[in-house]
């Protein structure tokens, strides 16, 4: 049996569910010790262990910040796994475990003790990375769960007319074209270029109308897909997907043109790709 350590994993949350993440999970950590009042906080007074309370809750968004933003984009670039993963969470847990017991000791101007200093670092794991870890394991089950499901789907029935004519919405237009030869459709303000191959040459056509309208005009080919406002797409000269939701594009053959995905679409995109 595969280890399940070594399968690809990788969270492709948004930058907005990020920053959420990161200002919930700072928010829990002031919560937890101004509430239970772990490490000796309980012979404080109330606004001294307020102040020091929200202060881990900011030096843990601070550390979470670092690693999310500006650590983890360069990172989990390639290779990452669920092993990875959860080894990824520990180095994050061990850090804010380090980054809180130097700043209880600026606050308290106390002289640098190892065992406490590691006693930080587990009690961060503690509290960190054991429930982010098992959040990761059930997130990866559900996730072969549902690409389990996903191959037991028969393929989409593929359409193809052999001749379109495209009128974007304007009468005077007729534009026609085989829709196997069209690699890619945009529209700028009130035009639309038709783009088609032909021996590997890629031609231009604009015309008058709207990208709604050639949309409809193709509704009988099921290998287009819109992916973008300005943007719809053949599936079939699709070479891969690059980005996150947030950046998502469309490398298309030949040319290796690039095709911006909407935020909106990036779901879809990614089902219809991976059953193509």
């Amino acid at each position: 049996m595969e280890n399940p350590f070594k399968k690809r994993y990788k969270e492709m949350g948004s930058y907005r569910n990020k920053f959420i993440y990161i200002l919930v999970f700072g928010l829990f950590i002031f919560l937890f010790l101004f509430l239970f009042q772990p490490f000796g906080l309980s012979q404080l007074k109330t606004l001294q262990k307020l102040f020091i309370t929200f202060g881990f809750g900011l030096v843990t968004i601070f550390m979470l910040f670092i690693f999310k933003y500006l650590l983890e984009p360069v990172v989990t670039k390639r290779n990452w796994t669920l092993g990875k993963s959860i080894l990824w969470v520990i180095l994050i847990a061990s850090s804010i475990g380090m980054a809180n017991y130097f700043y209880i000791s600026l606050i308290f101007h106390q002289a640098f003790v190892f065992k406490y200093f590691l006693f930080s670092i587990w009690t961060a794991i503690l509290v960190g990375a054991i429930p982010v870890t098992a959040t990761y394991i059930i997130s990866f089950n559900n996730i072969y769960k549902t690409r389990l499901i996903e191959a037991a789907i028969p393929p989409e029935e593929i359409l193809w007319d052999n001749e379109v004519i495209i009128r974007a919405g304007n009468s005077k237009n007729e534009f026609k074209v085989n829709p196997k030869n069209t690699v890619y459709i945009c529209s700028n303000d009130n035009y639309v270029t038709i783009v088609t191959i032909n021996k590997d040459v890629l031609n231009k056509t604009t015309i008058r109308g709207t990208l709604k309208s050639a949309e409809s005009d193709l509704k009988r080919n099921s290998r287009f897909l819109r992916c973008h406002k300005c943007y719809i797409v053949n599936l079939d000269f699709v070479e891969k997907v690059t980005g996150h939701n947030q950046n998502m594009k469309i490398r298309l053959l030949p040319s290796g043109t690039e095709i911006p995905v909407s935020r909106s679409k990036a779901d879809q995109v990614n089902k219809r790709i991976r059953k193509r």
